[in-house]
């Protein structure tokens, strides 16, 4: 009896200790969010405006590195990218600690490629840090 109780009891705590969720290649930690977009017509009238779905949201890594005249730039390499959901929702999952990029691109009549991007600067200290940023708010 004593033989099986043991038995039992060793059987459990093995299966058990094996349910831990493992951190695994990138990390237990989110950065979430929304995207708000304002939408005007061709002459600039306002037209609408509400949560958008369907609009990519970039996340990256920070760097710093040093240029020819051994001046510090920093860059952001794209780690990842995602669709927003219909209400304009987004998360980013599997981080581990360091400091991120996230950003989307608005409408700019006034720049170059016609778009600029709206850059957020996050630092995820904890190891399952969830992290909520302010909404972006973008123009169509």
């Amino acid at each position: 009896m004593k033989l099986r109780l043991y038995s039992t009891l060793f059987l459990g705590i093995l299966l058990f200790s094996h349910c831990k969720k493992e951190e695994g290649y990138g990390g237990l930690a989110s950065i979430e969010g929304r995207v708000y977009a304002v939408d005007y017509n061709k002459d600039g009238e306002f037209v609408d405006e509400g949560y958008v779905g369907d609009r990519e949201v970039y996340i990256g890594s920070l760097s710093v590195k040093k240029n020819t005249n051994g001046d510090e730039v920093e860059t952001s390499k794209v780690i990842d990218r995602i669709r927003t959901s219909y209400d304009g929702f987004y998360i980013f999952e599997g981080l581990r600690k360091g400091t991120y990029d996230v950003w989307v691109y608005s409408l700019c009549s006034k720049c170059v490629d016609d778009v600029t991007p709206i850059v957020r600067r996050v630092e995820v200290k904890g190891k399952k840090s969830r992290i909520v940023l302010e909404d972006f708010k973008i123009d169509l």
